[in-house]
């Protein structure tokens, strides 16, 4: 299990690995779409010019990882060397190294966005002890932002589930429905918030089913069950344009199951079928 840390390895003793991000995007090694990894710390230094390490991660067993930041949008890189987005290396990457690359391209964008205060403008920096930015004049502490968000699945008693079709989609595929969380609700009212808002329906007997990171760009996604409870399907046409009620031998294209909503999905299959 990987264990998140901040401070405490020294880069000089054992074995280190290093995630170079560049406007989200990440640098890796390896040929064609398998076989990528992260860099070691002599590949991540000619790459950087200069000693890698801007933000220790954490360890995986007896490897610590490390983020660094890289000024250049389109570095030039050695042939086995790529720059890829994160959904391009799903599947490239381990199972566990794409999920600290996911932290990385999070963490590294959260230090340049907080190089300054918010409050007085002067140059922060790193807080003891924590994972955290602070400016030394008038204190303020700022920490890695995280948009917790819902998304739900909802059943109907006939063995259909209802997904919708993005507005933003350039391709027609359909998913479960999700909506970030708003100051002062409670996970359960979003979910009732959100359904209504966007295919004007009402659910009940809400169920939890898993979260995930979510590093597209910071959210953590809270997976849920729901039942139908009543009401016309009507899209609200700007964020959900379409929205059908699905036997599981009829669904359209739905996301792969190395997102939640995937696994939602999947989920219902195997109960359904």
């Amino acid at each position: 299990m990987f264990e998140p840390l901040h401070t405490g390895a020294d880069p000089e003793v054992g074995e280190h690995r290093h995630i170079i991000v560049t406007r989200s995007r990440v640098i890796v090694r390896g040929h064609g779409d398998t076989g990528s990894r992260s860099l070691h710390r002599h590949e991540a230094a000619g790459l950087l010019g200069r000693d890698p390490g801007d933000l220790l991660l954490g360890r995986l067993g007896d490897v610590h990882y490390w983020a660094s930041h890289l000024d250049d949008n389109e570095p030039d890189l050695p042939d086995d060397h790529h720059l890829s987005d994160l959904r391009s290396l799903h599947g490239r990457l381990s199972d566990e190294e794409w999920n600290i690359a996911g932290r990385a391209t999070q963490l590294v964008d959260w230090a340049r966005d907080h190089r300054f205060c918010g409050r007085c403008g002067l140059e922060t920096e790193l807080a003891s002890g924590m994972r955290a930015m602070r400016c030394p004049e008038c204190g303020l502490t700022s920490f890695p932002r995280l948009s917790p968000a819902v998304i739900v699945l909802i059943e109907r008693d006939d063995g259909r589930c209802l997904l919708g079709r993005n507005g933003l989609w350039d391709i027609p595929m359909y998913s479960t429905l999700a909506g970030f969380v708003e100051p002062g609700e409670t996970l359960e009212d979003t979910v009732h918030r959100e359904v209504f808002e966007e295919v004007g329906v009402r659910v009940t007997n809400i169920r939890y089913f898993g979260s995930q990171p979510w590093p597209f760009p910071n959210s953590l996604m809270l997976g849920f069950v729901a039942e139908y409870a009543g009401g016309e399907v009507v899209v609200d046409g700007e964020e959900v344009v379409d929205a059908q009620w699905f036997a599981p031998g009829e669904l359209p294209m739905t996301p792969p199951t190395m997102s939640i909503a995937g696994q939602l999905i999947a989920n219902w299959i195997e109960r359904v079928v």
